[in-house]
């Protein structure tokens, strides 16, 4: 009974190691009073199972994870997004043409034709087109005729539709989507790694419990078989064997279902890990353990810089402050500046009319086209609904702003509390370990009876569950803040290949 004694001591920041020694720097911590290192024992591993440590978890969660590998694909689709926005401005090359064969009484016609064309558009709002345009035409009985025209216009908004801050729009939101899909990828990342490691301690709970579990029973059998001897001795009454033997019953009972929740455990974290679910896992980490003590103030500094979800929400009211200043932009007069020139010769042959286009005089034009809409009140629209999606949004900066808070305090209030439950747990479990070990020599001496020793062994396993599930509690703390601070990728030192 002594081993059980610091059974889970050294689990009050279980793969805590790196993450408080990442969190140094990322929130900084008031310095905790010095203190000894504990490790945990090891939980003897089943025979055939896989050990398991839990940076191997994060690794396989990383690497098979279906959420994480599906926002992966997504992050293709969103790069290549922002590809086709950035060249907005980019040449765009096209080539039409055709063959015609037709008969008009008796004439037969062979007309072919071709037509490459090239439209620029350039950040003032201005479109550039750049055609030429050649027609063979072929008729029996009548000689060749070949024409081709070249043309050049370009449309320079002066109103609605021009302006770099417009023309620019899609690029500068295309660029901000790219950040909120990184940021995307990162909160998703972030989570995975939290699911897997409150997973991770699920089942290591779950194997703690069932040793505490098999601990109890064999204590419950211990005093049965002291019973007996005092049975036999004559110094314990035939009734009194009932309360060791009710107390064994009700240890099977709570064995089993130890056993069914471990099993449960470990099959939701092979789910999670995206493994085989037939691998008999088994959780080996066992690292020496250190209080932690965190300032909230400097821990909401750091969420405030670096949380997926907040920042996120910062994107949204840049982007809404574009699509108004659009809005607004295409409520004002269609007005533009369009100017051009052309050339166009005849010849025999199409090839020949290249040369001539040099000789013959260029037509050119120059004017000022507008469209003044009157009375229209649905040109309103895009307005109106871009200011309240702006305004909406920045509520909605303001609401994340005190969630964000809220979670720091709530987090960091929090590891406190549990890290003192823990320690309280802890001693809990000390002193009912020592009231049994006192009670026994007790019973032994004749000074005690069986339900006083049966009260003490469910006291004890009581205390060693709560001490279990007080360290577990206060492990997942510290993952929270770290997933709060959104430095969980800092912590666990992960690179995103994106």
């Amino acid at each position: 009974m002594k081993g059980g004694v610091a059974i889970l001591a050294a689990m009050l920041a279980l793969g805590a190691g790196p993450a408080l020694a990442q969190r140094e720097a990322a929130a900084p911590r008031e310095r905790p009073a010095p203190r000894a290192n504990t490790t945990m024992p090891s939980t003897h591993m089943p025979e055939g199972s896989i050990p398991l440590t839990l940076p191997e978890a994060v690794f396989l969660a990383l690497r098979s994870n279906r959420a994480i590998r599906s926002q992966y694909l997504q992050r293709v689709a969103d790069r290549f997004s922002l590809r086709v926005t950035e060249a907005t401005f980019d040449p765009r090359f096209g080539v039409s043409g055709g063959i015609t064969r037709s008969r008009t009484g008796n004439t037969n016609l062979t007309q072919t034709t071709l037509g490459p064309v090239v439209n620029i558009a350039t950040p003032t709002g201005a479109q550039f087109q750049f055609g030429w345009l050649g027609v063979q035409s072929n008729a029996r009985g009548a000689s060749p005729s070949g024409q081709a025209r070249a043309t050049f216009q370009v449309i320079q908004p002066l109103l609605a539709g021009g302006g770099i801050d417009y023309a620019m729009a899609p690029i500068r939101i295309g660029r901000i989507q790219e950040v909120n899909s990184q940021l995307q990828l990162k909160s998703l990342v972030i989570d995975q790694i939290s699911q897997t490691i409150a997973g991770y301690r699920t089942l290591l709970q779950a194997q703690e419990q069932l040793r505490i579990s098999i601990e109890a029973l064999r204590r419950a059998r211990e005093l049965a078989s002291v019973n007996q001897a005092l049975f036999a001795a004559g110094r314990l009454a035939q009734v009194e064997l009932i309360q060791a033997e009710t107390s064994i019953a009700q240890q099977e009972l709570a064995l089993l279902g130890a056993r069914n929740q471990h099993a449960a455990a470990r099959l939701a974290l092979l789910t999670l890990l995206a493994v085989n679910q037939n691998q008999m896992i088994w959780a080996v980490e066992r690292p020496a353990a250190q209080s932690a003590r965190v300032d909230p103030a400097r821990a909401l500094a750091t969420a405030a810089a670096n949380q997926p979800e907040y920042l996120r929400t910062l994107l949204a009211v840049e982007v809404n402050r574009i699509n108004l200043d659009v809005a607004r932009n295409q409520r004002l007069w269609d007005v533009s500046v369009v100017a051009g020139t052309g050339l166009a010769a005849q010849r025999a042959e199409i090839a020949r009319t290249l040369g001539a286009l040099a000789e013959v005089r260029n037509d050119f034009n120059i004017g000022l086209q507008f469209n003044i809409p009157i009375g229209q009140i649905a040109r309103e629209q895009p307005e109106v609904n871009a200011t309240i999606a702006l305004r909406q949004s920045e509520l909605a900066i303001e609401q994340a702003r005190d969630r964000l808070r809220q979670l720091v305090e709530d987090t960091t209030r929090n590891i406190d509390t549990l890290r003192r439950q823990a320690e309280l747990a802890r001693r809990a479990r000390e002193l009912a370990g020592l009231q049994l070990e006192a009670e026994l020599i007790k019973l032994q001496a004749g000074r005690s009876s069986n339900f006083q020793v049966v009260s003490f062994q469910g006291s004890l396993q009581s205390a060693e569950s709560a001490e279990l599930a007080a360290v577990i509690a206060y492990a997942n703390a510290l993952t929270q803040l770290d997933q709060v601070l959104g430095t969980t990728l800092d912590t666990w030192r992960i690179s995103l290949n994106d």
